[in-house]
């Protein structure tokens, strides 16, 4: 039987069916952390909604569970699973703008330099990932922190519809015109209830925008991020800030540094009174803002290439406050060799404000998003480098909103505690009568799953 269901694929998607006696296998498995090596039963790469409703259908037929890949860059590995199928979305790319109402449709394998380079030649621009080689889907399933978060919100906040095929093999809407229950926890609620073959978001010209980086010694850590906090808390809301705590390159000493990121997507004129702050009385030893395009904006932090070890943990903050600076300054002291470091986002303006309709996503009330993120090369690091962001994520409770991290940058190991504390009682609750109506087998659970509510009979 499993084998006439894989020859009657190969036969309806010829070139498109993967599996482990073909050599191609094992590039096809790759995603972003070189630490997961999961093995599925089959990978098909999908061109149409047609050919996802046949894998789906297929999978069914298996009786295998089903994970997705979009842009293959969940820390986590989510886009493979052992024994799985495999919905593989990386050729379907394609983004359109329509410029008169603002609307960008991008399909579910596009990573976000597609919508910066679709929706730029329309001088607009979608709150996206901070990576080009980030996949839309993921980001935007797990809430959605980039460089216009304080005008815009976060990118879930701007998904107005989305076209899905579910569990049962079954094309849906989420949305006014479909069933706005699911997107509300398309916004932020995880890759749980289906595959996401299109996204349609609001983009909007962001106007002039002043942006670059800073850095600073570390021997000034705590000056730095006392200053960084103060400007957080009493800047206009328009003002992005993201600061990396790491090792230099530049230094042959491998001292760390850190690197503050700014975005200020406000009057030109008012930018160098807004950033004065972050410049006065502080040991600058770079400065490269100026005025740039959002193109260059999101090309700011480069990117990080496939095939590194990579293991996150974090906390999304309630402030940025002496027990979490002193958390902060002790996980940067005893960080391996390494490329890793600790991530700073911070949460204003419109990030804090639900928008219509609502979402998923829970934890808007933070100010800032802590993250240590080890990443290194070779497995014989694997646990010291594993160790040492488990130990800076517990350092960062000391702050913590909820007692959970953020969803785009769980660990492997992340537990249900965690996912649930990430929602509230209340959402979690919702999520899972919607998962229940969707996906009640749990087919789709290779992500921050939460599973189908149990529905009781009258009686039981």
């Amino acid at each position: 039987m499993e084998r006439f269901v894989i020859d009657r694929l190969r036969e309806r998607l010829p070139g498109q069916v993967t599996t482990p006696d073909d050599a191609d296998y094992d590039v096809a498995r790759m995603t972003f952390n070189a630490t997961v090596q999961r093995r599925p039963a089959v990978i098909v790469r999908v061109h149409s909604d047609d050919d996802v409703v046949a894998a789906v259908v297929a999978a069914g037929d298996l009786g295998l569970p089903i994970a997705v890949r979009g842009g293959g860059h969940s820390v986590a590995g989510h886009a493979m699973a052992d024994g799985a199928l495999v919905v593989d979305l990386r050729d379907r790319r394609d983004v359109s703008v329509d410029p008169a109402t603002g609307i960008v449709r991008v399909a579910g394998g596009a990573q976000w330099v597609d919508v910066d380079q679709a929706a730029w030649v329309h001088r607009l621009a979608v709150v996206g990932g901070t990576f080009g080689d980030t996949g839309v889907a993921g980001l935007t399933l797990g809430g959605g922190i980039g460089w216009l978060i304080g005008i815009h919100g976060f990118t879930c906040d701007n998904l107005l519809r989305a076209e899905v095929v579910t569990a049962s093999g079954e094309p849906v809407v989420a949305g006014p015109d479909g069933d706005p229950d699911l997107l509300w926890a398309l916004r932020g609620g995880g890759g749980n209830f289906g595959v996401v073959t299109t996204f349609e978001f609001r983009a909007r010209d962001p106007g002039p925008i002043v942006a670059g980086e800073l850095s600073y010694p570390v021997s000034a850590i705590r000056q730095v991020l006392r200053r960084v906090a103060e400007v957080a808390a009493t800047a206009p809301d328009a003002l992005e800030l993201m600061a990396f705590i790491a090792r230099s390159p530049d230094d042959p000493e491998g001292g760390p540094i850190v690197v503050l990121g700014v975005c200020w997507p406000g009057d030109p004129a008012a930018a160098e009174d807004v950033l004065r702050p972050l410049r006065a009385g502080l040991p600058v030893l770079s400065d490269d803002v100026r005025t740039m395009e959002y193109p260059e904006v999101q090309a700011i932090n480069g990117r990080l290439p496939f095939g590194l070890r990579h293991y996150w943990k974090g906390h999304f903050l309630r402030a940025m406050e002496e027990p979490s600076i002193e958390a902060l300054v002790e996980s940067i002291a005893d960080h391996p060799d390494g490329p890793g470091g600790i991530l700073l986002e911070s949460i204003r303006g419109a990030g804090h404000v639900e928008p219509e309709g609502g979402t998923a996503f829970a934890q808007r009330a933070a100010t800032w998003n802590a993250s240590a993120l080890a990443i290194w090369t070779d497995p014989a690091g694997d646990d010291a480098n594993i160790a040492w962001a488990r130990r800076a994520a517990d350092r960062l409770a000391v702050g913590s909103l909820s007692g959970a991290g953020y969803a785009n940058y769980a660990p492997v190991d992340e537990t249900t505690e965690r996912v649930r504390l990430a929602f509230g009682t209340e959402r979690f609750a919702r999520l899972a009568t919607i998962k229940a109506r969707y996906d009640p087998t749990n087919r789709f659970r290779f992500n921050l799953n939460i599973g189908p509510a149990v529905v009781r009979a009258p009686g039981d």
